[in-house]
């Protein structure tokens, strides 16, 4: 009886360890995606020419909005395929502990779209370097 108690504790223990590194929970798909939509503000606000910048810029809103949001992009791919269901969608799951990059990452994507229909090289560069800027701080605020 001994046994068969200790092997159900045992096998009891190894359901619980695996069943906790099963699926990252949205917190963490939230950063792991605002760190690949700042990874491509990044390429946006260094790129010397306004289909760079589009280009760029359209990854990281992809990313911020997720693939069921009207304002997802099909033409700019999905770079954060497979990481979570959008910055916003996973964050919103999230809760409390999300609800300030939130506000920040919903900006941020406003931003980014208002980019993509901007005509001045400059202009959109600047926009692409604040939009890196927005993701730094909605990462930072996410408790």
């Amino acid at each position: 009886m001994r046994i068969v108690v200790l092997s159900l504790v045992a096998l009891m223990m190894l359901f619980a360890v695996a069943a906790s590194g099963a699926a990252p929970s949205p917190l963490d798909q939230a950063k792991t995606e605002l760190n690949t939509a700042k990874t491509h503000a990044g390429f946006a606000a260094s790129s010397d020419s306004l289909n760079g910048i589009y280009q760029h810029t359209g990854h990281a809103v992809n990313c911020l909005v997720g693939p069921t949001e009207r304002r997802f992009d099909k033409k700019w791919g999905n770079v954060c395929e497979g990481q979570g269901s959008g910055v916003l969608a996973d964050l919103k799951a999230a809760g409390a502990k999300g609800a300030a990059a939130l506000k920040i990452s919903e900006s941020a994507a406003k931003l980014g779209t208002d980019v993509l229909g901007m005509k001045d090289l400059a202009a959109a560069k600047a926009g692409a370097k604040k939009l890196q800027g927005m993701l730094d701080d909605a990462l930072k605020a996410i408790k």
